[in-house]
């Protein structure tokens, strides 16, 4: 007779193949504070050369784009709707002359972008770097890039916003062509194009968030780096918060620190080139270098099976 007992399942220590990721130290305060002025000069390369254009510009874009919920009270207002239901511009925007724009996420990108260049993240000079921004809104970042001496594409689904940083871009001078689509509407022919992919505060708001970073390490050339900065959950381990359509907001998967790791290990980042922060303010930036090329290393359950995305890319 087989007397051998059920074994107890095996913890997640026992399964784990790999030790779990460790966020770096953060930068000292001097650096963070060095990369701030680079941020605001960057930025200061799209400001009017005279008042009159200053107003101007402000002006045709308030008059061609208002918020439809105040950027001040926007999640209060129009949370419970759809975001592609209203419109409201996203980042501060500085026209010179003191003729500003207030936005829902304020000076967000000045305060990452900075952080990302004291952790040696996001170079200080873009000179001659292909970069792909993500989830664009109304312009910001995208800004913040070219003023770093980048060639900028700028992705965004949400059509009146990207309208608005087509024009505000234009408005400016700055060399950022915007598209009007979603990242998961994937092109093969951008495989390998990119040096840069930004994706900051937008991750958390994809319903699949594997197949967005694996079409982000797609596009990038070998040795070309992804940047991710996004909400986080703090439940420790693998774990993620999900909020979905039952919270007020546009929010699906929060990632623990873990979590976050494994995400980029399994699109194809080797695991030493990847380096996870945990921010001041309890969100999470991380820097993930591509080596080669690469196959997806495990196409079971893969939510594009059988597409280019699968292979060597």
């Amino acid at each position: 007779m087989n007397t051998t007992l059920p074994q107890p399942p095996r913890t997640d220590r026992e399964r784990r193949l790999a030790p779990p990721f460790s966020p770096i130290l953060p930068p000292p305060s001097s650096s963070i504070e060095e990369a701030r002025h680079r941020a605001k000069a960057a930025m200061a390369r799209w400001q009017a050369d005279d008042e009159t254009t200053a107003l101007a510009t402000a002006a045709t874009l308030a008059d061609a784009f208002p918020d439809g919920a105040s950027p001040a009270h926007f999640w209060h207002e129009a949370a419970d709707r759809g975001f592609t239901r209203f419109f409201t511009w996203g980042h501060d925007h500085d026209f010179g002359f003191g003729v500003r724009r207030a936005g829902a996420m304020t000076t967000r990108h000045l305060e990452i972008g900075a952080e990302a260049m004291a952790l040696g993240f996001l170079p200080e000079d873009l000179s001659g770097a292909d970069v792909l921004d993500v989830g664009c809104w109304s312009g910001g970042d995208a800004l913040l890039l070219a003023g770093l001496g980048a060639r900028v594409t700028a992705l965004e689904e949400h059509p009146v916003s990207a309208a608005a940083a087509e024009s505000l871009c234009a408005l400016v001078g700055a060399p950022v062509e915007v598209m009007r689509r979603s990242l998961y509407a994937d092109d093969p022919t951008w495989a390998g194009r990119f040096d840069l992919v930004y994706l900051s505060g937008v991750v958390y708001h994809l319903t699949d968030p594997l197949l967005a970073l694996r079409i982000c390490f797609a596009y990038l050339k070998p040795g070309g780096r992804l940047i991710v900065e996004t909400k986080a959950s703090h439940r420790g381990g693998g774990a993620c918060d999900y909020a979905g359509t039952s919270e007020r907001g546009w929010n699906w998967y929060a990632p623990t620190l873990e979590s976050l790791g494994r995400w980029l290990v399994d699109v194809g980042f080797p695991r030493d080139e990847i380096r996870l922060h945990m921010r001041p303010i309890r969100r999470l930036l991380a820097c993930a270098v591509k080596g080669e090329a690469a196959a997806l290393p495990e196409v079971a359950g893969f939510s594009r099976p059988g597409s280019w995305l699968e292979g060597v890319c």
